[in-house]
């Protein structure tokens, strides 16, 4: 069965937009290369909020690509980079990814929230608005 990553991340400021694209693009070259890697998306919504929603053969597929050098670097800065984050897993029959109603609920029901150190009030309470904009949905495509 396929494992499903689920993350929902808001970028605190206009400032830190460089440094947080720079790293999302060498996450995404080593995610695409990622042995059991299957398939996966990107999601801008408004007020630099970005989903990423992937497809692995397995948990541990995706295990491999979290502790790689480019995620493992990106989530050190990401306490600072973000007011609000948060990720879920869960498995399913299919590889197909999620549409965005199946992304907001999963994030608001079985989500995890992940430290920042400057939380905005949706993040303490976990309260984040529903997906308003799909405008900018970028398929990540497997090498």
């Amino acid at each position: 069965m396929p494992f499903i990553s689920l993350t929902r991340l808001k970028v605190r400021s206009v400032f830190y937009l460089p440094g947080f694209l720079r790293a999302n693009e060498a996450s995404v070259r080593q995610l695409v290369v990622t042995p059991g890697y299957l398939a996966g998306k990107e999601l801008i919504d408004k007020a630099f909020v970005f989903w990423t929603v992937t497809a692995w053969e397995d948990e541990k597929a995706m295990k491999v690509f979290r502790n790689g050098e480019a995620h493992r670097k990106a989530m050190q800065k990401l306490p600072q980079w973000c007011s609000e984050a948060a990720y879920t897993h869960w498995q399913q029959d299919t590889a197909e990814l999620p549409g965005t109603a199946l992304m907001y609920e999963k994030i608001m029901t079985e989500g995890k929230l992940t430290k920042v150190r400057f939380p905005s009030p949706g993040q303490q309470n976990k309260l984040y608005p529903v997906i308003r904009w799909t405008k900018l949905e970028r398929p990540l495509k497997k090498k």
